[in-house]
This record gives structure tokens, sequence and C-alpha cells, in this order.
């Protein structure tokens, strides 16, 4: 029994190091907003690798598309975005 306990704490103190490591410490305040302009302001994410807010279409010049996209990377490369088929329009805001 002495030895279940024993090896339960070594994996439960290795364990805790890790698990606070891959807690979000990033956080958006109440209140805080986004807007869709040529230059919005994201949020990222606690690693920087990941952003979120309006990403301008392509081929229109006035048009947003709520998005997460690759932040690192210079082309921004979308990874995901809603309602394709109804961007959202220049100083169109999410809270």
């Amino acid at each position: 029994m002495v030895l279940v306990l024993t090896h339960l704490l070594v994996f439960l103190l290795i364990l805790l190091p890790i698990s606070s490591i891959a807690q979000n410490n990033g956080n958006v305040t109440v209140g805080n907003s986004l807007t869709a302009t040529d230059n919005t302001t994201s949020w990222l994410s606690p690693s920087g690798d990941f952003a979120f807010g309006f990403h301008p279409l392509s081929n229109q010049k006035d048009l947003f598309l709520l998005s997460i996209w690759f932040d690192k990377i210079p082309d921004k490369t979308v990874v995901w975005y809603a309602r394709v088929d109804n961007p959202t329009a220049d100083f169109d805001h999410i809270e």
C-alpha cells in the first residue's frame, strides 16, 4: 500500500507542473470588443501562434470574416471562419 501511495505522489508531482503549463493564461476582459476595419486588432492565443478577429476578404475591400488564423507566419493563413456566405461589413464589431 505504501508503494502505491508513493507512486501516486510521484505521478502527481510530475503531472501538476505539466497541467499548469497547459492552462490558458490569455484572457479577454469583459467589455472588450473587436471591430472590422483595415487596421483591426485581434486577440492572440497564449502561445501567439493563432489570432482571432476579423480577417479581410481578399476579393472584397470592405468585407471581413470572423476568423482564426496563423499569426506567426507572413501569409496569415486562415484555419477557421464563420459564415462565408454572409461576411461582416466594415465597422461591425463583436464583444
